[in-house]
């Protein structure tokens, strides 16, 4: 059997050239492997690998020279400090989205405490098998997180707010699939459910029109001329449907601008994530809405660009 060190060796040696860090890729993968961190490779050279272990390692490390990205490869992406399951159904999620969450915990947290309220006109069928603990039906907030995908940001709101319930909205039942299971595995498929269908169509037909808190959102912002100049392991792997915005990519930020309030209480926030360069013709959609919105204000990310709205119904 070889060293950690030998095989760590060869998967650099093979992904020289062909990944911007081999070196953290070779060691990424070979800890996953392993059953370890990556720090482990670095710190215990000497060990032996197993000879099944030594074909994964590689299989793993040809199909990142081919630009399959490590989240994938894994089988997980770190999210606001939750591993959430994803693979090629499902879009990767993103450091700057957790700009999303940090911004509605903050926010939502302070209505929970300022005007806490039971939740009316839903059944157990809409939101899924009831909490075991009954004391927790009380206080609560009403939360639609639309393109939800993996499930990550209504998932991760439902774990640092209890009281919190999400309903989920995705065009893609392969997707809904994935945030299903990370909702059982991260403890919160009692709060959190999910419905397929298009932006806010599934939740009219619920009848939950002026029920919501709150609504999230991160639509698909890719222009659809810009797609092809994406990079390869993006462009080649990730789900189509959940980049493809459109012309400028605004097809669905635009809808969730015009059709958010119908589902907002009043007093209820909106919060979207948009692309870098598009806050100056979200702004002006919001402009038209000023009848319906107030209090609209940006977030920069952490590169110090516009990436969210928030806006109160009025």
């Amino acid at each position: 059997m070889k060293t950690v060190g030998e095989i760590g060796s060869v998967g650099r040696k093979l992904l020289r050239g062909r990944t911007e860090y081999p070196a953290r890729d070779a060691a990424v993968l070979l800890g996953h492997v392993l059953g370890k961190g990556s720090d482990y490779v670095y710190l215990h050279p000497e060990e032996r690998v197993p000879e099944d272990a030594e074909r994964e390692y590689l299989e793993l490390v040809d199909r990142r020279s081919r630009g399959e990205p490590l989240a994938y490869l894994r089988g997980y992406q770190e999210f606001m400090g939750f591993r959430f399951k994803v693979d090629r159904r499902v879009l990767i999620p993103r450091p700057e989205t957790e700009v999303l969450v940090e911004t509605a915990q903050r926010r939502l947290a302070m209505m929970l405490g300022s005007r806490p309220r039971e939740i009316p006109n839903l059944t157990p069928s809409q939101l899924g098998p009831a909490p075991a603990d009954e004391s927790r039906l009380t206080p609560k907030l009403l939360v639609a997180d639309v393109c939800c995908g993996s499930g990550n940001i209504g998932i991760s709101l439902a774990k640092l707010l209890p009281g919190l319930i999400v309903v989920g909205v995705d065009i893609s039942r392969d997707a809904l699939d994935v945030a299903r299971e990370n909702a059982e595995a991260l403890g919160v498929a009692d709060r959190v459910t999910f419905v397929e269908g298009d932006l806010f169509e599934p939740l009219e037909q619920l009848g939950l029109a002026g029920q919501f808190d709150a609504v999230t959102a991160n639509p698909p912002y890719i222009p659809a001329e810009t797609l092809s100049l994406l990079p390869a392991e993006v462009r080649d792997f990730e789900p189509l449907q959940a980049l493809d915005g459109g012309p400028g990519g605004l097809r669905l930020i635009r809808r969730v601008v015009y059709e958010a309030p119908r589902y907002l209480r009043p007093g209820g926030e909106l919060f979207m994530e948009i692309g870098f360069d598009q806050a100056g013709v979200v702004r002006e959609y919001f402009r038209e809405m000023t009848a319906e919105y107030d209090d609209v204000t940006t977030v920069l990310d952490y590169a110090g660009r516009e990436r969210l709205f928030v806006a109160r119904k009025r």
